[in-house]
């Protein structure tokens, strides 16, 4: 990446944050620097610190940006779980948009920002009508948080392995084909069956699993 002419245009808050984005879709997570954004901007990197104060208050910024750019969408008529398959495609989304965020997320403790606290109450409001107790749906949040994050690094390794299409599950089974299996009859077994037939793929199927387990806790009365 050159470093860009120096410019005119005032340094803000945001042109750093927007910056930033940039370096992290371009090079990933671990080329993101103040010296590197600097560079990006044309300025220099001691500017940037009358804006952000450090690296960590920068990767908050930058996914806070990133999270209010997927806002989840109008949940007037959906159901709970509707609702919680449309954060799941909206993450899902994010995250294969912007790999970089994977790491960034885990990297720094919350909280973000108020982009960041509007998704995470728009979650909340969504698995009020489950009447779950708020720690067990702050649970059914982070449990469904990692589930997106784990199918997004399933497909983002698949591309290593030149794969077509974006279903976890579908690349799990291809990449296994290619292996020799003889000692795992089972394993050799599940991965030689016909991919299933259906209009949805595995990631939704996989998000119902779950909510079945919440519904089944609902309906318990846990």
């Amino acid at each position: 990446m050159s470093r860009r002419p120096r410019t005119t245009d005032p340094l803000t808050r945001e042109r750093i944050v927007a910056a930033a984005i940039e370096v992290a879709d371009e090079r990933g997570f671990e080329a993101v620097s103040m010296r590197r954004v600097a560079e990006h901007l044309g300025s220099g990197t001691m500017s940037l610190y009358r804006h952000i104060a450090d690296k960590d208050e920068l990767v908050f910024a930058m996914v806070d940006a990133v999270t209010g750019r997927y806002a989840y969408p109008d949940p007037d008529g959906m159901d709970w779980r509707e609702r919680m398959h449309a954060l799941a495609r909206t993450d899902w989304h994010m995250f294969l948009d912007h790999p970089w965020m994977l790491a960034a997320t885990s990297s720094v403790a919350p909280p973000f920002g108020t982009e960041s606290f509007a998704s995470m109450e728009w979650a909340l409001e969504a698995l009020e009508p489950v009447g779950l107790e708020p720690h067990a749906a702050a649970q059914v949040i982070m449990t469904v948080n990692n589930y997106i994050q784990g199918s997004v690094r399933v497909v983002l390794g698949g591309s290593d392995y030149g794969a077509e299409t974006d279903d976890p599950g579908v690349n799990w089974q291809r990449r296994l084909r290619a292996v020799d299996l003889e000692r795992f009859p089972r394993l050799r077994w599940l991965v030689s069956l016909p991919l299933p037939e259906t209009d949805r793929n595995w990631f939704a199927d996989g998000l119902d699993v779950i909510l079945d387990g919440v519904q089944n806790r609902r309906s318990a009365g846990q």
